[in-house]
């Protein structure tokens, strides 16, 4: 009896030692974890001297985010504050998620980057502008293609259709009517990333929505991503886009019409857009994941005398140690900005709910101090 005790209590001191054993396992296992450090003391200030509504920025290294935080207000004239983890509109950030897709049907042989539009929509090719019709893909991808900045998305919007037909309207629609402008050169167009949007939904036989979330949100496990404003209508539980009129700022829960997907109505959580980022920022290091390092890095080397290629600037800085590609995104209610610097493997990004005239100017301030922040860090 007494020994039968004995093996028992054994057997629950040796049960609590593993348990202690396993509680300190996953003490040590978190402590190696990377915290990101809090941009909320960098981002305040920004933000109160502009008198901006809110702003979220991270850094990225490598694939890990090293350093993340919020400051400001979701909405003006509400107290909730704006959440390092709240969702954010990144309005023409979203074309470099729609090159990816570009360069994936590229890698899978659907057609070339010097596939012109008669060779792509063989069926509208007779109601084609002749010039039109000899537009690449490769000027679609670069605003080479002689397309106005917009059309009438609204207009589009309104023959209820889906999406895809949509697009496929704006396709016919812009190929037939003569260059806006001289093909070949630079003139910024979301139409162009309409027409790509359409060329994916053309080859897959799915809506642009369904392969960006099949392709890209779902590998990267970016949960919080999707399309139009972010949040629940007439709710703040999260941001809140802004613009000024009458010299005040407006809330508001707007975004482009959703016909204009391909170009920028993604939204996500900073976290989730840093997934993406840390892609690209991998990619341009040799380490592509989503498409072959051969098309990456024809997607995004601009042609002569351009620096626009595949949903990027592409910029020399001193501070990059080099090339260093960019860009920003609105859609009128909402500015956001990244910076991606290869050879210091590094990436800042910042995302503010105001779209108006000082946005930009504070989102660049932003990203400066956080590349100063970047480098202090260990």
């Amino acid at each position: 009896m007494r020994g039968s005790i004995g093996c028992s209590l054994l057997r629950v001191e040796f049960t609590e030692f593993l348990m202690a054993f396993a509680c300190l396992a996953a003490s040590l296992l978190h402590a190696g974890e990377v915290q990101p450090h809090d941009l909320g003391p960098t981002l305040a200030p920004l933000i109160n001297d502009s008198k901006l509504p809110g702003a979220v920025g991270a850094i990225v290294r490598g694939n890990d985010i090293v350093a993340l935080g919020s400051a400001g207000i979701r909405k003006v004239g509400d107290s909730a504050p704006f959440l390092a983890t709240d969702t954010i509109h990144l309005g023409s950030d979203t074309k470099a998620m729609t090159a990816i897709l570009i360069g994936q049907l590229i890698d899978k042989k659907q057609f070339k980057f010097d596939t012109p539009m008669r060779e792509i929509f063989p069926d509208l090719a007779a109601g084609m502008n002749p010039e039109k019709a000899k537009v690449t893909v490769r000027d679609l991808l670069d605003h080479n293609a002689g397309f106005p900045h917009d059309l009438n998305w609204w207009t589009l919007d309104a023959t209820h259709a889906k999406l895809p037909a949509q697009r496929r309207k704006a396709v016919a629609e812009a190929l037939a009517a003569p260059p806006a402008q001289p093909i070949g050169a630079f003139f910024y167009s979301n139409v162009s990333y309409v027409v790509l949007g359409a060329i994916v939904e053309s080859k897959t036989g799915k809506a642009w929505e369904e392969v960006i979330q099949s392709e890209i949100f779902a590998p990267l496990k970016m949960t919080s991503a999707g399309f139009g404003p972010p949040g629940t209508p007439g709710k703040v539980d999260q941001p809140w886009g802004h613009s000024l009129k009458n010299s005040t700022l407006q809330p508001s829960q707007f975004d482009n019409a959703p016909v204009l997907g391909p170009a920028g109505t993604v939204h996500c959580s900073m976290s989730d857009w840093c997934k993406f980022v840390s892609q690209i920022l991998l990619a341009a290091q040799g380490k592509p994941a989503f498409i072959s390092e051969a098309t990456f890095k024809e997607l995004t080397t601009p042609k002569p005398k351009q620096d626009y290629a595949g949903g990027w600037i592409i910029a020399q800085r001193p501070w990059a140690g080099g090339l260093a590609l960019t860009h920003a995104g609105s859609n009128t209610t909402w500015f956001c900005t990244v910076w991606i610097a290869p050879q210091k493997n590094f990436a800042a990004l910042i995302a503010i709910n105001d779209g108006s005239d000082p946005a930009p100017k504070v989102a660049d301030d932003g990203i400066g101090k956080l590349i100063e922040f970047s480098g202090h860090l260990p």
